[in-house]
């Protein structure tokens, strides 16, 4: 199922800024463990943002190398096509006074 298309000033604050400057990822010791990319990895590293709860799952393989990544995104993070480009997000965030402050 598509998300439904959203535009960008219409997204959370906590969006925005993931979005326009990187996530802030933190361990995620609760996350659910694919258990057949498990099975074909030295161990998983699961981690989750602190601002927009997007979780991130890297299956470490045997060269230590990250073998599978998988992103697990909220509703509607994803629903901005087109417009998610990171001068239409940093120029959200200036309009919205997140981080940025106008002159």
């Amino acid at each position: 199922m598509a998300a439904q298309r959203t535009e960008v000033a219409d997204l959370r604050d906590e969006f925005v800024v993931c979005r326009a400057l990187g996530h802030a990822w933190d361990d995620n010791p609760s996350a659910a463990v694919d258990g057949e990319w498990l099975a074909f990895s030295v161990g998983v590293l699961a981690l989750r943002c602190t601002r927009c709860t997007t979780e991130r799952l890297d299956y470490i393989g045997k060269d230590l190398g990250v073998a599978y990544r998988r992103y697990l995104y909220p509703d509607h993070y994803q629903s901005v096509p087109g417009q998610g480009t990171r001068p239409n997000l940093r120029g959200e965030l200036l309009r919205r006074s997140l981080l940025i402050r106008a002159r």
